[in-house]
């Protein structure tokens, strides 16, 4: 079985008008925070990879700055990004459907994974997945969600265990009958309800990092009394400030709170369902 391995990431398409609308931030300083985010965290762990046959494909805004593309390229050291231009988020499945049929006669199977510029994979997320690929009998298209992960709040410098059902990792496999939409072409959180899911359940398979800047994702899960930059080889700007233990104690009594009325919600609607 041959296969070939895309993980596509979205860097600052449509930036111009939606950090503004979404975020209220001037599109330049998000910009260069968002470089450097890309340096600190996504750009290391994929760097790292254990498994390095896999292609990485980053779409950027047509209208970004060539000083900027030229730094972000000066830092790319190794020469693993490959640079893709589009001028909006509707035209990326598309796009990524064109890169996936230029080789649909070469391979028999087609990785595609999810990864955001500002989060991080384990190094050996790649390697996982193609290796579940390998071992699975399903029928393409189906996908594979490495279910358990990390959250890193920058700001307080906790790092959180979670778990999430068709979360922005996920991965899509295709073969060249099946090729009818991307890895994009859905929001990751219904992938798992159209298309059929095979949990990974392997620990530790994604970081993803609450910047303050982020649109949705927030802090959340099992606080942890450690750091664990290292595992996925992250230049953490957390890495010697020491977690104010009020925080964490804070942190974690409010993970209690959820998961007891959680708990709570459970009991009544299974007393009521028996009733």
């Amino acid at each position: 079985m041959t296969i070939k391995h895309f993980v596509f990431s979205r860097f600052n398409v449509q930036y111009l008008e939606m950090v503004p609308f979404n975020l209220g931030l001037d599109p330049e300083k998000w910009m260069e925070e968002r470089i450097q985010l890309f340096f600190d965290y996504c750009y290391p762990s994929v760097r790292h990879q254990s498994q390095k046959n896999f292609q990485w494909v980053v779409f950027f805004d047509s209208r970004t700055p060539k000083v900027l593309l030229d730094q972000i390229s000066a830092h790319d050291a190794d020469g693993i990004i490959e640079f893709k231009f589009t001028d909006h988020w509707d035209k990326m499945d598309s796009e990524i459907l064109n890169i996936l049929k230029a080789v649909e006669n070469d391979v028999d199977l087609i990785i595609s994974s999810r990864l955001d510029c500002d989060d991080a994979l384990s190094e050996k997320f790649v390697q996982t997945i193609q290796t579940k690929v390998t071992q699975e009998k399903c029928q393409p298209p189906y996908a594979l969600n490495c279910s358990n992960g990390i959250i890193l709040d920058v700001n307080s410098g906790i790092y959180y265990r979670k778990m999430m059902r068709s979360n922005p990792f996920i991965s899509m496999v295709q073969d060249k009958d099946s090729l009818d939409r991307s890895i994009f072409g859905l929001q990751h959180q219904v992938v798992s309800d159209q298309i059929n899911t095979i949990e990974i359940e392997d620990p530790k398979m994604w970081l993803q990092v609450v910047h303050g800047g982020n649109l949705v994702n927030k802090s959340s899960g099992l606080p942890l009394a450690k750091n664990l930059s290292g595992e996925f080889h992250v230049n953490s700007r957390t890495d010697e400030a020491k977690v104010n233990p009020f925080a964490l104690v804070s942190a974690y009594l409010k993970y209690v709170g959820v998961r007891t009325n959680n708990l709570k919600f459970k009991i009544k609607q299974a007393i009521g369902n028996s009733k």
